[in-house]
């Protein structure tokens, strides 16, 4: 109903979009408004002409994010008592869908804080009658399980680091004489959401938005107006971008942001462009990564094969003409090589090294071992991958790969760095995990690719 930025209403413990009436046609005169039926309440207490109830929070706040997403921008997003809870969890799971939060009368502490408000408020819970003729109904249509499961859920609910982890501007209204939950808990919930402002309606019990819609109104819409005109004099947020950035002394770069403090440096014969779902991974956990293509491959200009140290000086040279120092330096494959070698060449440039599928082995017979291995993790790799394999290999061409490799196979055969960190896939049969102890991620040799979320989680704990 309406238009404008959206704004979605979820209802509380057995309740219904009826809870909302009294507000939909004021918010709607600005904001497309949106009230929904939660799983067991309202017009979906039943699935499949059989009774439902609540799904688990993390599976409720998934469903409704994929509904959010069908919006196409984010939502102020607003929660009453149980609605509250579960507008909490998905803001922190999910905050690019969540424009702001409105609060009203949430769950989501434990409700042992304190048990004397609510004590003090009964004589008080007779103000609830006031939504008596909507309250008793849409409780009676969800029934005894679905108010159970949801009810438990609730009362042992504990969001206390969620409520931490909020990033996104937060309103919380609450009626002063809230007998079910009192003010106690919106005092306490305001100052642990950073930022957060706590609006308290005089005469108004644990539904404000009913007893009390004017002043209800009036704040939730000062409060969107607020956010949007924040928004609209912000700068705009920083897109991600993976294309070619900037060549300096003939070695391209790929690169997202501008702080340049963490480095990606590519396997064998590829080049920065097989990187790309890793760096927005680690891009929206708030890294600004960087890739060269080492000299010779990819879009950089050709050169002879090196050896990892000469590497290691090229890759040097290129630090301090863009300023990089003091950085997180990510090697896969080979690269874990030449960043080894960077780190003791310029710890000023290296702050960390991580090596992810690292090549170094004790074992006799490496280039024929590593062959093999290398053929067997093709079979275990995604076929999205190939499209960047053949088009960095047939550039490179295979002599400057041969080459390149018997530059770099001393170095394989030597004993592996110990003050760097190693990640590998799982299922990656090339590291050697008696050289070096190892964390494990999901995914094969080109984890990095296949399952760039979990190594960016790594590298994000690890750094």
């Amino acid at each position: 109903m309406g238009a404008g930025t959206p704004v979605v209403l979820l209802h509380g413990l057995s309740g219904s979009t009826r809870w909302w009436s009294r507000n939909i046609e004021a918010l709607a005169a600005r904001h497309l408004v949106a009230a929904v039926d939660l799983v067991g309440f309202g017009r979906n207490r039943r699935f499949l002409g059989t009774p439902a109830v609540l799904p688990p929070l993390e599976e409720t706040t998934a469903l409704l994010a994929r509904w959010l997403e069908t919006f196409g921008e984010p939502v102020h997003l607003v929660g009453h008592s149980m609605g509250g809870q579960l507008a909490i969890a998905l803001a922190a799971a999910r905050p690019e869908l969540v424009r702001s939060l409105l609060l009203v009368s949430a769950t989501g502490l434990p409700f042992h804080l304190d048990p004397r408000p609510h004590v003090r408020m009964l004589p008080r819970s007779l103000r609830l009658a006031r939504i008596a003729r909507v309250l008793v109904p849409d409780f009676l249509r969800a029934g005894p399980a679905s108010i159970a499961v949801a009810g438990t859920r609730v009362l042992l609910g504990d969001l206390r680091e969620d409520l931490h982890a909020l990033r996104v501007p937060a309103l919380l209204v609450w009626g002063e004489d809230d007998p079910l939950v009192p003010l106690v808990y919106g005092e306490a919930m305001q100052r642990a959401i950073e930022g957060s402002r706590l609006v308290v309606l005089p005469r108004a019990a644990h539904v404000p938005m009913w007893d009390a819609p004017e002043a209800f109104n009036d704040a939730a819409l000062a409060f969107f107006d607020e956010v949007e005109s924040r928004l609209m004099h912000a700068p705009a947020p920083p897109r991600f971008t993976w294309g070619i950035a900037g060549f300096v002394d003939g070695i391209a770069h790929r690169e997202a942001g501008h702080r340049r403090d963490i480095v990606l440096l590519h396997g064998l014969g590829m080049s920065s462009a097989y990187l790309g779902r890793l760096a927005r991974e680690l891009f929206a956990r708030g890294w600004n990564p960087i890739a060269p293509d080492l000299p010779g491959f990819g879009e950089s200009a050709n050169a002879r094969a090196m050896p990892p140290d000469e590497h290691a000086r090229v890759l040097a040279a290129w630090s301090d003409a863009l300023g990089i120092r003091d950085a997180v330096w990510v090697g896969h494959s080979i690269g874990c090589n030449a960043v080894a070698r960077l780190a003791r060449l310029r710890p000023d440039v290296v702050r960390e090294a991580v090596c992810i599928g690292a090549l170094w082995t004790h074992r006799p017979f490496p280039n024929a071992r590593l062959f093999g291995l290398l053929a067997l993790d093709a079979l275990r790799e995604p076929f999205a991958l190939f499209r960047y394999v053949v088009a960095a290999y047939w550039r490179t061409g295979v002599a400057r790969w041969l080459l390149t490799w018997l530059r770099y196979a001393p170095d394989i055969a030597a004993a592996p760095p110990r003050d760097a960190r190693f990640l590998a896939g799982v299922r990656d049969p090339i590291p050697d995990r008696d050289a070096a102890p190892t964390t494990e991620v999901p995914g094969a040799h080109a984890c990095v690719f296949s399952h760039a979320d979990a190594v960016a989680d790594a590298l994000t704990t690890t750094a």
